[in-house]
């Protein structure tokens, strides 16, 4: 679950890089190109080019300076202690369903991945919905932190949303956030039980979320994947939520 990917991936450079872009070069130095450096397992190196493919090729391929850049990147982001482990049922961070605004509020405050410029002081004034975010971007962008709670004021449902964009960053700015998300919820839940293309634009309706993208969490909830428009403005969103969503069958 992103329980397990998310604070791995925004804590570590070494598998989610803040979007660096660089000049690499081939073994001689005689070719080069630029990209973003997106992940190292083993002797593999995974680049984003400019034009948002992903390369993944042998690490011996590149050029001895880009080999020790890579190394000493890696010896950089190695965690000084081993990662918590963390609680059962945990859905994003340590936040779990049915847990209460005020356990909500102390967790995001003790969070090491989200945080907010607002003064605690005034959460009671604003509520929490939107004003906590990602510390580290996914895909070039943040993510702010929305909730919604049962008629018991238990926490049921979670959604990340990034800042609005307009119709012509739709492709160029959120569609790379859009694609990071699916490759860091994909290896943790698995084959999606939906999956689609981007939807285009043109076809949201204002106030309307369309998922491209549906799991099934293993605690028995749903994240959804998608974008969404509001006004004139668009975002890419994931909902995790308490419900049994099934998949949309397309004909």
């Amino acid at each position: 679950m992103l329980k397990y990917i998310l604070p791995t991936l925004l804590l570590s450079s070494s598998i989610l890089c803040a979007q660096e872009l660089r000049t690499w070069k081939n073994t001689d130095g005689t070719d080069s190109f630029t990209a973003t450096f997106i992940s190292q397992k083993d002797s593999s190196v995974t680049l984003r080019q400019s034009n948002g493919k992903l390369i993944t090729f042998d690490i011996s391929k590149l050029h001895e300076d880009d080999r020790k850049w890579l190394n000493s990147k890696l010896a950089e982001d190695k965690p000084d202690t081993p990662a918590e482990t963390p609680e059962p049922n945990t859905v994003f961070d340590t936040l779990k369903f049915g847990d209460t605004r005020s356990v909500v509020t102390q967790k995001l405050q003790e969070s090491k991945i989200v945080s907010s410029e607002i003064k605690s002081t005034f959460f009671a004034r604003t509520g929490l919905n939107g004003i906590f975010h990602t510390k580290h971007k996914i895909g070039g962008l943040h993510c702010y932190l929305f909730f919604d709670w049962d008629e018991n004021d238990q926490l049921k449902e979670i959604t990340l949303q990034t800042e609005s964009k307009e119709t012509a960053e739709y492709n160029t700015v959120l569609k790379p956030c859009w694609t990071e998300l699916i490759e860091l919820i994909g290896p943790i839940h698995g084959k999606p039980l939906q999956h689609m293309e981007i939807i285009s634009p043109s076809k949201l309706q204002d106030g309307q979320m369309m998922a491209t993208h549906l799991w099934r969490m293993d605690q028995g909830g749903t994240v959804m994947l998608g974008t969404s428009r509001v006004g004139d403005g668009y975002q890419v969103n994931v909902r995790f939520t308490k419900e049994k969503i099934e998949p949309i069958i397309v004909p």
